[in-house]
């Protein structure tokens, strides 16, 4: 009898491990809301059921349903994915509990990584440097609370958050006051509290890949460099780097390999950094599937969703004996396609997808969910699909990456690829200047001289008005023909 594997997610993930899963003989079968019903991921699925609402909570974050379904259908695994449960410990504890394998990071590992303070602590005691932060706040706080010597702006960041959602930047100290204040009202931070975190505007965010299996072996992926985020989410990274040298290279490797050593951590994860200044400041360990994962893949030629689900299942990693660095032999660029109106501050847009057309080639992968006549919904998170490219030269990558996006049409909602491509235009993007806070400082849309939008309303503004004119000349000479003399008799004659 096969081996079932229950996915309780949504999107390009959820087409990553059906499709990864199907390929090593388990049995795929996804939960999904109401509102998916029509989705990719439900059509490919071997089996799937519907959750009876589609609010989160009743879905994708229900628990408890979960596992139900889990044991009810004698399912051996459950694959999170990432975002909803792929990072909670009660989770992961619910499914050891029913002796049902949790296809990520075990409950023990999972809290210790959530809590970014402690795990900072244990960095620090290793001699690795960390971004410095303040001790977690619980509780509501007083202006005369916040230290003194305070620099500003800073970063206001949940002690058990992962992503940049819950992310939030303040310029002075009454704002983060105010803001404090307002955050810990939400009881997923009024549990785990909250910390701040000096914010580097010209530093660059570089994350580690890597796998370690039950041996301690562990292999390592070339440096993914994430600095170019909108609302501290990844829109833009590449690998390698082009802003780290060899020496803060290893040291990354180093500080990494000592610190998921001491945690003892096994699967798939991924090792934060800040680089300012020539010094590499531990942040955090993300211990789940990342969008960037195909990043990873592109330079091994392999499946990470199949190699994860072999180390969960205690098998050895492939020709790694100790410690593993792959060394890149290309240089990878990913981009994630957002379902926005970059003309509309970004706000998510929803609707029926009318047309759907992209030319592909060898240099670049475009994974989505997306297809002709299926529906955005905007009760979830607008990432609707990544594209990534790859060559042995930045610049030729760089092209591909512009070239493939002007072959992308999309009609019937908004995206993010007007936005995109003016991103690619961006001089100190090619130069590979990319810092933290690019988007504000090196590359404002907002402030565009004439934006693509502007050009393309414009345009049809245009030809309308030469239509209108064009007819109107058109109608004027109808008229006089009309008034010719016989003009009826002429035409009785003809019919």
């Amino acid at each position: 009898m096969r081996k079932k594997v229950i996915i309780p997610n949504r999107g390009v993930i959820a087409l990553d491990i059906i499709d990864s899963l199907k390929s090593v003989g388990l049995e795929t079968i996804l939960l999904h809301s109401p509102e998916d019903s029509h989705s990719l991921p439900v059509k490919l699925a071997e089996k799937s059921f519907k959750f009876y609402s589609s609010r989160l909570e009743d879905s994708y974050m229900d628990m408890e349903a979960i596992i139900e379904k889990a044991l009810e259908l004698e399912a051996d695994y459950i694959h999170p994915g990432y975002g909803f449960l792929a990072e909670n410990p009660e989770f992961a504890e619910l499914c050891e509990k029913h002796n049902i394998t949790f296809l990520g990071p075990d409950s023990r590992l999972l809290r210790t990584v959530l809590d970014k303070p402690a795990l900072r602590a244990a960095a620090d005691k290793l001699g690795i440097p960390v971004t410095p932060h303040t001790k977690a706040i619980k509780t509501p706080i007083q202006l005369t609370d916040l230290p003194s010597e305070q620099k500003f702006p800073m970063l206001i960041k949940p002690v058990g958050g992962f992503g940049g959602k819950g992310i939030r930047r303040v310029e002075n100290r009454r704002d983060a006051l105010e803001l404090i204040n307002k955050m810990l009202k939400k009881e997923e931070n009024s549990r785990h509290g909250l910390f701040m975190e000096d914010f580097f505007p010209l530093a660059h965010h570089i994350e580690i890949p890597f796998m370690r299996d039950v041996k301690g072996n562990i292999l390592f992926l070339p440096e993914i460099e994430s600095s170019i985020q909108r609302r501290f989410q990844k829109i833009f990274q590449e690998s390698p780097s082009v802003n780290i040298d060899e020496k803060i290279r290893k040291e990354l490797y180093h500080h990494s390999q000592k610190l998921i050593e001491h945690i003892d951590f096994k699967g798939l994860g991924y090792v934060e950094f800040i680089v300012n200044k020539g010094t590499a400041y531990f942040s955090e360990i993300n211990p789940s599937f990342q969008i960037n994962t195909l990043i990873s893949e592109i330079h091994i030629i392999s499946n990470f969703v199949k190699k994860h689900y072999a180390v969960c299942n205690n098998e050895l990693l492939h020709h790694v004996d100790g410690v593993k660095i792959i060394e890149p032999s290309q240089h990878v660029l990913l981009v994630s396609l957002m379902a926005e109106n970059p003309f509309d501050n970004f706000q998510p847009s929803s609707g029926t997808v009318t047309e759907f057309y992209r030319y592909n080639t060898i240099r670049n992968i475009f994974k989505t969910h997306i297809y002709r006549d299926v529906s955005v919904s905007p009760l979830y998170d607008p990432y609707i699909g990544k594209i990534a490219t790859s060559s042995s030269n930045r610049a030729h990558t760089l092209n591909d990456m512009k070239n493939f996006l002007n072959n992308i049409i999309i009609k019937g909602i908004h995206t993010n690829i007007p936005y995109l491509r003016h991103l690619l235009r961006s001089e100190c993007l090619i130069k590979g200047e990319t810092i933290i806070d690019f988007v504000n400082l090196k590359c404002d849309f907002a402030t565009r001289k004439k934006s693509e939008q502007d050009t393309a309303t414009a345009a049809a503004l245009l030809a309308a008005s030469f239509h209108i004119e064009n007819s109107r000349a058109n109608f004027k000479d109808q008229l006089q023909t009309m008034k010719q003399p016989g003009l009826f008799k002429r035409l009785i004659n003809r019919m």
